[in-house]
């Protein structure tokens, strides 16, 4: 079974990243580096547009769940539905993708804070997106409230040096031919860095035919990887847990698949040899 969504307050709509920590006033003006804080959307922009990037399958559906607050935004949970299906051209459209999702940020900013959901949807050679935003009364855990600060999006840990790590752990999961596996990652970042992964579980939840198994498409550990990136920038730390499922069809020599829940935990401090195999410095 893949990981479940957080569940948040009864009033809270959802994709809320967790309990709340202090109360906002929502009746007072936000204080904003405007500069900064389109700065910033156009970062995030860009890292949603990797991920979508990578996703082929048509009528697929990412959902992005963001806090925003006097323009910075910390990613609080992520949907992908519709995976799996017919595989349409490479995505071409990635300045028009990236300046609508930038715009769409950019106008929660007028907010003192609020959640803002993106939904990203698959045609045939793009995406469309569309967004909504949510007022509540409380700052979610790990939310930032500086654009450009408080463990900002971080230029030295790129996407490769964390899928790397991540292709390492998935060197020991196997799909079966005809098959599908669902993979569990949890993942610790602090300070716009992810500072370890591990591999939570690895569960067959169809045999498929049999034989020879097969090995997983570097392409999955990019895309987890790419997530992880998303959501290092907070305040403190947190555990991200994400779950996948990787299928392998017909005659292909690699399974693929992708991340389709995750779920946000507040962290405890690490203790010494937690995560060791896999740690970040």
């Amino acid at each position: 079974m893949l990981l479940a969504l957080t569940s948040g307050c009864a009033s809270t709509p959802p994709g809320t990243g967790g309990s709340g920590r202090g109360d906002l006033d929502l009746g007072r003006p936000p204080l904003l580096d405007t500069k900064a804080g389109r700065e910033e959307a156009a970062q995030v922009a860009a890292r949603v547009w990797a991920v979508a990037s990578g996703v082929r399958d048509v009528d697929a559906e990412l959902k992005f769940t963001f806090w925003s607050e006097q323009g910075a935004f910390t990613l609080l949970g992520y949907v992908a539905e519709n995976r799996g299906g017919r595989q349409g051209k490479p995505a071409n459209d990635s300045e028009g993708t990236q300046r609508r999702v930038t715009d769409a940020l950019v106008a929660a900013m007028k907010h003192p804070g609020r959640e803002v959901s993106l939904t990203l949807r698959r045609s045939e050679s793009g995406w469309r997106v569309e967004s909504t935003d949510f007022a509540q009364s409380f700052r979610p855990i790990g939310a930032r409230t500086l654009p450009g600060r408080q463990g900002a999006l971080s230029s030295e840990q790129t996407a490769d040096d964390v899928a790397s790590a991540v292709r390492e752990l998935l060197k020991s999961v196997q799909v079966p031919a005809d098959g599908t596996v669902s993979v569990d990652f949890n993942a610790r970042v602090r300070n716009g860095r992810m500072v370890g992964v591990e591999l939570a579980r690895s569960h067959v939840i169809l045999s498929g035919r049999g034989g020879k198994a097969r090995a997983v498409s570097p392409d999955v550990a990019t895309e987890v990887a790419r997530l992880i990136l998303l959501y290092a920038p907070c305040t403190g730390q947190r555990v991200v847990h994400l779950g996948a499922r990787l299928s392998h069809r017909g005659d292909a020599s690699i399974a693929s698949g992708g991340v389709e829940e995750t779920r946000v935990d507040q962290a405890l401090p690490p203790e010494d040899g937690e995560f060791a195999d896999q740690r970040l410095r």
